[in-house]
């Protein structure tokens, strides 16, 4: 578990498979800025994948409420290079309660002190579509610069959009 000011971080497990959880998943506005908005999902498909997201290359962390106790979002490190020790990091603050509250960052800076520290990764990044504001100040509140652009990757409510790759680098690993 990490801990932080008002978030704490465990293992995403298959007791989170909840009805709220679900309705995350399922909500537009709350999946618009993540390719999970092309898909509508199941329990069963909820399951599975908790089931499947805890691996060797991929940590998938519930975000709850230290206060309530609630889930309110999920954190992921993932797709990890054995090798060149970077991964990806994604993230859905799912409560939209919890909008606006900083969560997100504190996740983030949770997340980047357990994969420099723990992990010992050298450099984590994220893709954030041009329109996701909220992503992005959060990114950058947490210490990640951009790094480039990748000119209309998506497509958005029938419109060509950009992705932004931020990334963030640990000066102590090599």
């Amino acid at each position: 578990m990490l801990r932080g000011k008002n978030i704490l971080l465990r293992n995403l497990s298959i007791e989170d498979a909840s009805t709220d959880y679900l309705s995350w998943l399922n909500d537009y506005e709350t999946v618009k800025y993540t390719e999970s908005r092309h898909t509508i999902h199941t329990m069963e498909s909820l399951k599975n994948f908790i089931a499947h997201v805890n691996n060797d290359s991929n940590y998938c962390f519930a975000i709850t409420d230290i206060q309530s106790g609630k889930h309110v979002g999920n954190i992921k490190i993932g797709n990890i290079h054995p090798i060149y020790k970077y991964a990806d990091v994604g993230l859905i603050i799912g409560d939209k309660n919890y909008w606006g509250k900083g969560i997100a960052t504190e996740a983030i800076r949770l997340c980047v002190d357990y994969a420099f520290k723990q992990l010992k990764l050298h450099r984590l990044y994220a893709g954030i579509y041009d329109l996701n504001i909220g992503s992005i100040k959060a990114f950058e509140k947490a210490g990640f610069v951009r790094e480039g652009c990748e000119k209309e990757k998506y497509l958005f409510e029938g419109k060509r959009i950009d992705s932004y790759v931020y990334g963030i680098v640990n000066e102590s690993v090599e």
